[in-house]
């Protein structure tokens, strides 16, 4: 289960020091393409995670027959992840992530055939051995600094620090497969006149 906030960076200056990033680029494939066949998670015939454990079998088949689903491919650096998220509900998203071949999906990532979002991530330690993600989008969502906070519950307590922005976790444009279909490129204007004036949370 997935829980985690997300805040809008104003002033990416105001951030400490960020060390290296990962460079991360992520498609987002049609969910009506994906299916179970046998125990293989397969995306248009093609086989993308072989032999699921059961238990991710058995949620997966309810929620892929639901069409609940946000599928997704992830390179980060020289890894690569085959993720499939459910539906958010207070906060919270059941979430599956595999790590497959990088050489078996990069493909489908960089032909570009489907929405995707490319961007630069640091990881700012926080308490409770929490890590803060702090992204840098590039491409049709340059500009866009988004910090991310995944936590254990719905009700953890925990501390913002100063150069936390506008928590944007409700705002579903600033998902990243929502950036992914309608980048930030497109209504970036009219958040500068509207949403950032709404101030720090």
């Amino acid at each position: 289960m997935e829980i985690e906030f997300r805040y809008f960076i104003e002033d990416a200056a105001s951030l400490p020091p960020l060390g290296r990033p990962s460079k991360i680029i992520q498609c987002y494939l049609p969910k009506w393409k994906i299916e179970l066949v046998g125990n293989n998670l397969c995306f248009d015939g093609r086989v993308l995670v072989k032999e699921l454990p059961e238990g991710a079998l058995r949620e997966l088949t309810d929620l892929i027959e639901e069409s609940k689903i946000t599928p997704r491919i992830r390179i980060r650096d020289h890894q690569a992840f085959v993720t499939v998220k459910g539906e958010v509900v207070n906060y919270a998203r059941p979430e599956w992530e595999f790590e497959v071949l990088k050489d078996d999906v990069e493909d489908l990532v960089t032909s570009f055939r489907f929405p995707f979002v490319m961007k630069s991530r640091y990881n700012i330690p926080a308490e409770d051995g929490l890590v803060w993600e702090i992204d840098f989008f590039e491409g049709d969502n340059y500009g866009l600094v988004l910090a991310e906070l995944e936590v254990p519950s719905v009700d953890h307590a925990f501390n913002k620090p100063e150069w936390i922005g506008i928590d944007v976790t409700d705002d579903g444009r600033f998902g990243n497969g929502s950036l992914a279909r309608e980048p930030w490129c497109d209504w970036r204007d009219e958040w500068n006149t509207k949403g950032s004036k709404i101030g720090p949370q």
